[in-house]
């Protein structure tokens, strides 16, 4: 709710009058030159902590050698995306075809086209279930991954603001955690498959599977070597506060000098 600016009176929405009831000062033009200063003084900090921030963001992503690797390093584990992960064979009578499947191929040509229903039934089976469990728990898990190491991307940007990089080690060592765990649920899969009485199916590990592991694990260092950077950053510069009260002095002094054609 408003207030008069002098008396302090509440104003209903209904008041449009340019006098306030109350005291009957014309609120508009009370105290304008003070109102007026307050609100450039409003302006110019805001302004002073968007540029403090902007600062830190150039800093945290393109400042040093470090931080521009940090960058392009939290992109390449979505690499793993499309590198393939497993090599299958399918062998029944008169037909016969070796594939390799990468994680958004098996999005796309086979998780989304799933029945649901008829997976469920799948899992429950005695023949099937197991591996059809071990693939679905494998899926999960890389999916889980691959969602953290998004994450991530926009994290490293939006934390760069406040130069802090807690939430990128932690972001990458789940994204590690789950990652590994995919693969090991991937390779059971595998390894159920072949125990399977039904032979049609035969499928291995492609050696790439751990370079997902690899690229999030090596973002964690990288991530571990930044905070170190970021601390030292910090103990360099001035605080918030401080930045702000230096930009002002500037800009106060600049208005104070005179105009020379």
């Amino acid at each position: 709710m408003a207030k008069c600016p002098k008396c302090g009176a509440h104003l209903r929405w209904y008041e449009f009058r340019a006098e306030c009831k109350h005291c009957g000062v014309n609120i508009p033009n009370y105290n304008w030159e003070k109102r007026l200063n307050d609100d450039a003084d409003t302006a110019e900090t805001a302004f002073a902590k968007l540029h403090y921030k902007l600062k830190n963001f150039k800093y945290g992503t393109i400042g040093s050698p470090v931080m521009v690797i940090r960058l392009i390093m939290s992109l390449l584990p979505l690499v793993a995306l499309v590198v393939p992960l497993v090599k299958v064979k399918f062998s029944m009578p008169f037909y016969e075809e070796n594939q390799t499947v990468s994680f958004l191929t098996f999005i796309l040509n086979y998780l989304v086209k799933f029945n649901i229903k008829s997976t469920f039934s799948l899992l429950g089976g005695d023949i099937l279930g197991p591996a059809m469990t071990m693939l679905i728990v494998a899926a999960i898990f890389a999916l889980l991954a691959v969602v953290c190491g998004v994450v991530n991307f926009f994290a490293v940007l939006i934390a760069s603001l406040n130069l802090n990089s807690k939430i990128n080690i932690a972001l990458n060592f789940f994204s590690t955690a789950f990652w590994g765990a995919s693969m090991f649920f991937a390779y059971r899969f595998t390894a159920v498959s072949a125990q399977s009485t039904l032979t049609f199916f035969k499928g291995t590990l492609s050696p790439l599977f751990a370079l997902g592991i690899v690229l999030f694990a090596a973002n964690i260092i990288i991530n571990v070597v930044v905070a170190g950077k970021f601390k030292t950053q910090k103990e360099n510069q001035p605080s918030l506060d401080e930045a702000i009260k230096i930009e002002l002095r500037e800009l106060r002094e600049m208005d104070k000098k005179p105009i020379t054609e």
